[in-house]
């Protein structure tokens, strides 16, 4: 059985997948850290995929398996030199978003079942190699909407789409 973190972090990870891969928007967000995460991440997500286009534009990717795959891989480059942020913590997010737009591209179905894959496979990392940073950090009301929900924070997205450019970068040279 799931824990109560893991069920959290699973309910904004299907949120926010949900908020950029649908046309029709889903209903309101149902928490302010959703709410801040939609804002913030879609907003970054944008900005990212344009700027990877040159890199990504030419990969197929043909299944949740071969996803998950390639979301694990980035990821342990992304976080190679041990360190943590929020703004860090952001691009596990609008990675997952990029990735789950990419398998829509390219005709895999977005069907229930993909997406609870999809879901459950961020969330694990999240809450395998991140949970306690989290926690440490104010947790999500009092670090991750502390963090964003000013307008303050937009300055890090430039670090934050370096970081994400730098990942893509380093994956792409095996892809």
């Amino acid at each position: 059985m799931e824990s109560y973190e893991f069920l959290y972090v699973y309910s904004l990870v299907q949120d926010y997948l949900k908020h950029v891969c649908w046309e029709a928007q889903p209903d309101a967000a149902p928490s302010k850290v959703a709410q801040v995460l939609r804002k913030v991440a879609s907003s970054l997500q944008e900005e990212v995929e344009e700027n990877i286009r040159p890199f990504w534009g030419s990969m197929t990717i043909s299944s949740v398996n071969e996803a998950s795959g390639i979301f694990s891989r980035v990821m342990e480059q992304e976080f190679a030199d041990g360190n943590t942020n929020w703004g860090r913590i952001l691009t596990i997010f609008v990675f997952g978003g990029i990735l789950t737009k990419k398998l829509q591209q390219h005709g895999v179905p977005l069907t229930r079942e993909n997406t609870e894959q999809i879901s459950h496979f961020i969330t694990d990392y999240i809450i395998n190699t991140k949970a306690t940073w989290i926690n440490e950090n104010g947790g999500w009301d009092n670090g991750f909407v502390a963090k964003f929900e000013d307008n303050s924070p937009w300055l890090s997205f430039h670090y934050v789409k370096t970081k994400i450019m730098a990942a893509f970068s380093f994956f792409s040279q095996y892809y």
